[in-house]
């Protein structure tokens, strides 16, 4: 609440080099300090089985605005209603940084409640629009 509002979004990319699926997860807080975080995500193991749960192992490209980039594994796990999802990665941003991410995502078509925390924020609620 003290930082502002954030506007979030998530799209398939229309291109998948190799054959591998592509995605982008982008977030801007809406402040007098503004922030930009766009995460590519390359899904490099989409169809793999967890205790009968579907999962998905990729790595991502973090680009952060102020300047910050980071680079690492991407992971997914559909379970019954919703979805769990972790990021880790190494690299820049003001120096050597680990950046980090997870998060939990409840389906009530046509919305979505997420819940989750990073190394930006502690806690973020959000409210989606799924199309």
């Amino acid at each position: 609440p003290d930082k502002g509002i954030y506007l979030q979004g998530s799209a398939l990319l229309p291109f998948s080099p190799l054959g591998i699926d592509t995605g982008l997860d982008m977030q801007a807080l809406l402040s007098q300090n503004p922030e930009v975080f766009a995460l590519f995500k390359a899904n490099l193991f989409p169809g793999l089985v967890l205790m009968d749960l579907y999962t998905s192992v990729g790595l991502g490209l973090d680009l952060r605005y102020p300047f910050g980039v980071h680079l690492g594994p991407v992971v997914s796990l559909e379970v019954p209603g919703g979805a769990l999802s972790a990021y880790g990665g190494v690299g820049y941003q003001s120096g050597f940084h680990l950046a980090w991410g997870a998060g939990f995502r409840l389906y009530l078509e046509p919305l979505a409640l997420e819940v989750s925390a990073s190394d930006r924020y502690p806690f973020l609620l959000s409210l989606l629009y799924l199309w």
